[in-house]
């Protein structure tokens, strides 16, 4: 299940809650994901009462024995004071006082109820995220003093968990092998943007090279930027638009004209069309005209001409026979 605890009005939410999970346990990683120093106690909130619970108390046994919701109990991660490191500085009698917390007394195993369900407590990586006491083992260290000061004075103290101590371990091993990985990917790209300025270097040089006259201009990426901050860019959009409106005035204009070039082209086809219809026509009527006028013509020549007289030729006895 998933716990929901409010620290400084901060809520923050624990996952995988099971039945062997402890109130140690849920302070000790809130601690860790928050970077929190100091003496930290947990507090249930429900029906108008709060109860501070003992570092040793099982979660879902102190659900079972005040018989409520898990949604109805507020969970409150609750700072407590610590004496001072330093006695020359803190007030008089300061390390006789202690925290006066009135822990619960530790409930009774019942298991009757089947109404929460287990589930695996892996706090892994992915869930806490890494801290700088995780990434420091002195600070880790200190982390675990400062968490085991809070039990009361006179107050049995916990014994390790062998198994606790396994996990947590694998899970160093699993942060140093991330932050392994990511400084590694940090060196990566270092050298990458190493190589990118020897290359944009080179790219300069080669330019200037290839632009003797240019050398008193200043070349690169970062004078590229300076031109462009330096360019007028508002007059230079009122110019180009004053420019289109110009342009548009400018096409409607040529467009009206095309429009009457366009509709006096129209009126001169339909007036050869026409001229060519009245041309046949024309045509059609002067050409029996003429026909007759030619067929008048010879007969006018036919009848001016006089009758042709054929002379026969004299004929000699000595030439034979004429035919």
């Amino acid at each position: 299940m998933d716990l929901k605890v409010s620290i400084e009005g901060v809520l923050r939410e624990v996952c995988g809650v099971v039945e062997s999970t402890t109130c140690e346990e849920i302070i000790f990683k809130l601690a860790q994901a928050a970077s929190l120093p100091g003496f930290y106690t947990l507090v249930a909130k429900y029906r108008g009462r709060e109860e501070t619970l003992s570092p040793d108390e099982r979660i879902i046994n102190f659900f079972r024995s005040i018989n409520e919701n898990p949604s109805n109990v507020q969970f409150i991660l609750r700072r407590l004071e610590a004496p001072s490191p330093h006695p020359s500085h803190s007030k008089p009698h300061a390390k006789d006082q202690a925290p006066n917390v009135n822990y619960r007394p530790k409930p009774s195993t019942y298991s009757g109820s089947k109404e929460f369900k287990s589930a695996p407590f892996t706090p892994s990586s992915n869930n806490w995220p890494p801290t700088k006491s995780r990434q420091n083992p002195s600070l880790e260290q200190a982390s675990h003093r400062t968490f085991e000061i809070t039990h009361p004075i006179g107050a049995e103290p916990l014994r390790p968990d062998p198994s606790r101590n396994a996990q947590e371990s694998d899970e160093y091993r699993q942060l140093e092998d991330q932050l392994a990985r990511q400084e590694q990917q940090v060196e990566l790209n270092r050298i990458r943007l190493l190589h990118l300025d020897k290359e944009i270097a080179q790219l300069e040089r080669s330019q200037r090279l290839a632009n003797p006259g240019d050398g008193g201009f200043a070349v690169g990426p970062a004078a590229e930027l300076a031109q462009l901050a330096a360019t007028p860019w508002p007059k230079l959009l009122e110019a180009n638009r004053a420019r289109q409106r110009e342009l548009l005035r400018e096409r409607e204009r040529y467009q009206l004209a095309v429009e009457r070039v366009t509709g006096q082209l129209v009126q001169a086809q339909n007036e050869v069309v026409q001229l060519e219809a009245q041309v046949a026509k024309e045509l059609n009527q002067l050409i029996p005209e003429l026909e007759a006028a030619n067929a008048h013509r010879r007969q006018i020549l036919r009848s001016l001409s006089p009758t042709a007289v054929h002379v026969r030729p004299a004929v000699n006895s000595t030439d034979g026979v004429p035919i």
